[in-house]
């Protein structure tokens, strides 16, 4: 054998050997599960990224599915109350692969698994709402709303469903709550209703201490009123004593003096330079109008 025929032997099995190596060695990434199926039927489940062997292809092939979270929206769909009202609902679904196995023995692809998500949500999203009423999902009381809590239980009923798919339901949401039109007008208006029950009930409220900051003021005016009274009344009478007595020690020093000085604030009073008194020759008054001095 030649030199160039052992070179050429040499080549052909290492091209053999790539080509048996790429069919027969495969990667998972990060992010993907796979399932190694042999004639349709699954064998080995790859949860861990890394580079694997398998026999080659048609003899077994690769599955790979993302095993990241996945996002779902529904259509808006109309759905019916406990109390027959009508609610216009969008909704949402977080989810993920948990069983990859399973997944792909009962869902095979995201498409699929999406839409089965979707029918089984919109179930349970009809037979939730069915058992509420209105008023707990759309209220201006906050204390009757329990929306959160329908939203948890349809979250539970939905994940348990999903799990015989394969599927881990993470989070469940609403993302669009609407009212038909007659609908809309029908609680509009009872929420006008109870907030004007409700501004009624503060405005009586209001009037009510409003009346009695009123009374109490009026109370507390008339006792300031009835005391400074009192007061005044008590200092006038302390001042009328004080006057008496001083006008009885002056008397008793100088009565002559003492009716002269009344006599003369009794002129300042009654005359002016307008009067015209008629006076007796003997009253003390005249005598002091005429010569200046009295008896």
């Amino acid at each position: 054998m030649t030199v160039r025929q052992k070179w050429m032997m040499i080549l052909g099995s290492a091209a053999v050997l790539v080509i048996l190596a790429s069919i027969s060695l495969y990667t998972v990434k990060a992010d993907q599960y796979a399932v190694i199926t042999s004639f349709g039927r699954p064998g080995a489940i790859r949860l861990d990224p890394g580079l694997y062997f398998k026999w080659p292809t048609p003899f077994s092939i690769v599955n790979r599915f993302d095993r990241r979270l996945q996002l779902y929206q529904t259509a808006l769909i109309e759905y019916l109350t406990g109390d027959k009202k009508n609610l216009i609902i969008q909704t949402y679904v977080c989810w993920r692969i948990q069983d990859p196995l399973l997944f792909f023995q009962t869902t095979r692809d995201i498409p699929t698994a999406n839409q089965k998500l979707d029918d089984i949500l919109c179930s349970y999203v009809a037979s939730t709402l069915g058992d509420n009423q209105m008023n707990q999902i759309i209220s201006a009381e906050p204390g009757q709303v329990v929306l959160e809590d329908i939203v948890k239980k349809i979250q539970t009923d939905t994940d348990q469903r999903a799990q015989s798919f394969g599927i881990r339901v993470e989070m469940v949401d609403i993302s669009r709550l609407a009212l038909p039109e007659d609908n809309a007008r029908s609680v509009y208006r009872r929420m006008i209703a109870e907030r004007s029950a409700i501004a009624n009930e503060y405005r009586a409220i209001g009037q009510q201490k409003a009346a009695e900051i009123r009374a109490q003021a009026d109370r507390e005016k008339s006792e300031i009123l009835s005391a400074a009274y009192k007061e005044a009344e008590i200092i006038r009478g302390e001042g009328d004593a004080m006057a008496a007595r001083i006008y009885g020690s002056s008397y008793s020093k100088a009565p002559e003096f003492f009716k002269f000085v009344r006599t003369l604030e009794a002129d300042k009073k009654i005359l002016d330079d307008k009067s015209m008194v008629i006076l007796s020759s003997e009253s003390d008054l005249l005598q002091v109008l005429k010569t200046g001095s009295g008896k």
